[in-house]
């Protein structure tokens, strides 16, 4: 009898075992694909960021914020739909994007640097959809804007409508 108890509890204690394992090996399997698939993700961002656009696309004025600084007014609707917007163009630093700058130019995505400190509420009107690639932290931009553009850009992101923003947060 107590043989056969033995052998009993020996069982069970075995099957217990082997489900454990199982259960546990497939936890892990589970934890590393979700974690190949984030490293994936990360890298596809980061190479969607990394696209550069060219200087030419960009008009520019001087910056509000700084004398010696560029603010990006406007954009060549015959550029990419991809944009990037440098830290720099031509040598002076980018910090600010102006009133309707990219309106209605049906871009897709775009990757803003961490030097953009100010963004006009109408900066981006009119891409309806877009997703934006923020190298910086939320709290480090501010939206400037008329009373009237503010009121217009309700409810939007810098004047685009269903837009998804990415922060470096």
């Amino acid at each position: 009898m107590r043989k056969n108890g033995f052998v009993t509890s020996a069982l069970l204690y075995g099957i217990l075992s082997l489900f454990l394992i199982l259960i546990l090996g497939t936890v892990s399997i589970l934890a590393n694909r979700k974690l190949a698939n984030d490293k994936i993700k990360e890298s596809v961002l980061n190479d969607v960021q990394k696209i550069e656009t060219s200087p030419k696309c960009f008009e520019t004025a001087t910056s509000s914020l700084d004398s010696n600084n560029l603010q990006i007014t406007g954009y060549d609707s015959t550029c990419e739909k991809t944009v990037y917007i440098p830290t720099t163009i031509y040598g002076q630093i980018v910090d600010s994007i102006g009133s309707n700058a990219f309106a209605g130019q049906n871009l897709v995505n775009v990757t803003i640097e961490n030097t953009i400190k100010q963004i006009n509420v109408t900066a981006f009107k009119n891409n309806d959809g877009i997703v934006f690639y923020v190298r910086n932290t939320s709290d480090q931009i501010k939206g400037t804007g008329t009373d009237s553009e503010i009121e217009s850009a309700s409810g939007t992101t810098w004047g685009a409508k269903n837009a998804t923003i990415h922060w470096d947060d």
